[in-house]
């Protein structure tokens, strides 16, 4: 079952003019353009994904540092 990019509702296909019809919204689009739009998707999200991870590492990698040289301050 193929999901609506717009609305999110459910999709069925059309024999007549060969397109997946959205049931809610009334979105028409042929497989190729639907699945080449849920790649696109899955792209950006993935892409947003990395950039939550770096900041995330970041983070880590700050909060390491910090502790880090406080523990050497006190041994100072």
């Amino acid at each position: 079952m193929a999901r609506c990019p717009e609305c999110a509702g459910k999709m069925t296909f059309n024999p007549a003019n060969r397109m997946m019809v959205c049931n809610s919204c009334g979105l028409s689009l042929t497989r190729f353009e639907l699945d080449r739009y849920w790649s696109k998707v899955r792209d950006e999200r993935t892409s947003d994904a990395d950039v939550v991870q770096r900041e995330k590492n970041r983070r880590k990698e700050w909060l390491d540092w910090y502790s880090k040289s406080k523990d050497e301050k006190r041994y100072e």
